[in-house]
């Protein structure tokens, strides 16, 4: 290496020169083996091919975080074994990566580069095409991987954990990161490459929580769910990271969204085929946990909580049931599954999934809904009951439930929670078996 000396290259390039040049000291690794060393950190880190490979060709600059230290510590212990070159230390690379990122944001607040098809002027300088028509391609590319009125921004939205995260949800996060940084245009508008570059950073965040945790979906739920590190506290910890990663990032999405929308970027044209039509509105679901009666002439008498436990008739033998009821008043939509999550002061746990058929045998899931139309789905409620029972000899206590709904497209809708106590009096058989 040439030492702290700093040529007469551009800081981004002589990051990446250096990059490169430890990259080959300690063996010239491939990107597929220092993705494998990255999985092998405790926590995981996501050194992928895609994250690398614009550090080492010069056209990103690495965010400041964990992935840029954990690579170079990597390499620095790889070369000093098979090169005995000595280690500069992270401090060093650090300090390089600063002043990269500190020349690239010149350029952009100054307007110093110029972009591509920039048009020369006629005196020598650089004149940018208007924005509208420069910035339109990059704008519709973000929009189209990260739909505003996506499903997946609602899910995060809404989500009061990241214990557990819906591969619909996870799969349009991740896949959209290695997409965009792929995208090697900059935006000509200064304040929009500003807000992007924000917006990428908070991206990479999340997406290293979540690439930190666990695909069950072999087990049944299409779900990612939060490392086991040790501890009940190390896993909170790790929801806490996730939270935070997830709390940063939909706000500096949402102020670069808002801008393309103030410059005219984000028009419908942009918005993917099989999201709502103009004037829908977005997706609405009501969702309620129901209780549910065996009739003595036939059939199942359905009750809200509240109301169910107050009743009394001769007419009821039960109740031995429990219902998700799901509504919306938008049409044609499929509802794929519902469930009910019980949170045990940890976490939510592991949902209760109801069976695509119910009590009796019959077809229950999916079902569309209709314009103001409502959709049932039963189940015996010695199925939760004997969920319940797993909790406690665990040493665990549930503590509320709630209902939830996903349509077809993945999308999570959630009811209000309800205290688990309201919910011992329709269990009584299964407690008392």
């Amino acid at each position: 290496m040439n030492g702290g000396h700093m040529d007469d290259r551009p800081a981004a390039d002589h990051l990446a020169r250096e990059l490169r040049e430890l990259k080959a000291n300690a063996g010239d690794p491939s990107y597929a083996t220092i993705a494998a060393w990255g999985q092998q950190q405790k926590p995981a880190v996501n050194l992928s091919k895609s994250k690398l490979s614009p550090w080492f060709n010069g056209t990103s600059v690495p965010a400041d975080g964990r992935p840029f230290t954990t690579l170079v510590e990597l390499l620095e212990a790889r070369a000093l074994q098979k090169s005995r070159t000595p280690k500069r230390g992270v401090p060093t690379w650090r300090a390089m990566r600063d002043s990269a990122d500190q020349e690239r944001r010149r350029a952009v607040s100054g307007g110093l580069a110029a972009a591509p098809g920039a048009i020369p002027s006629a005196r020598g300088g650089a004149e940018a095409p208007p924005p509208a028509a420069a910035d339109a391609g990059k704008a519709s590319r973000l929009l189209r991987l990260l739909p505003p009125d996506g499903l997946w921004q609602s899910w995060l939205r809404k989500a009061e954990t990241m214990f557990r995260v819906p591969l619909t949800v996870s799969n349009v996060v991740c896949d959209a990161l290695p997409a965009l940084e792929d995208d090697q245009f900059t935006y000509v508008d200064p304040e929009l490459q500003s807000a992007h570059e924000a917006m990428m950073e908070g991206l990479r965040a999340l997406c290293f929580e979540l690439n930190g945790m666990t695909d069950i979906s072999d087990e049944g739920p299409q779900v990612l769910e939060t490392s086991h590190p040790g501890t009940a506290a190390e896993r909170n910890d790790l929801n806490r990271q996730a939270c935070t990663a997830r709390d940063r990032f939909l706000p500096v999405y949402w102020q670069l969204v808002n801008l393309l929308n103030g410059r005219g970027l984000a028009s419908p044209k942009d918005i993917p085929e099989s999201s709502p039509g103009p004037g829908s509105g977005p997706l609405n679901i009501t969702v309620e946990l129901q209780a549910g009666y065996t009739m003595a002439q036939g059939g199942v008498a359905l009750l809200p909580i509240e109301v169910a436990g107050q009743v009394r008739s001769e007419a009821f033998s039960g109740p031995y049931f429990f219902a998700v009821r799901a509504a919306t008043g938008s049409t044609g939509v499929q509802i794929a599954a519902v469930g009910i999550d019980t949170d045990c002061g940890a976490e939510v746990q592991l949902p209760y999934l109801f069976s695509p058929r119910g009590p009796g045998g019959k077809e229950q899931l999916p079902f569309d809904l209709g314009s103001h139309a409502g959709g049932h789905a039963v189940a015996n409620a010695a199925e939760l009951g004997h969920g319940f029972l797993m909790i406690a000899e665990k040493g665990g206590t549930p503590r509320r439930v709630r209902a939830f709904a996903r349509v077809g497209s993945g999308g999570l809708f959630y009811g209000p929670w309800i205290p688990a106590t309201d919910l011992l009096p329709f269990l009584t058989t299964v407690f008392n078996e």
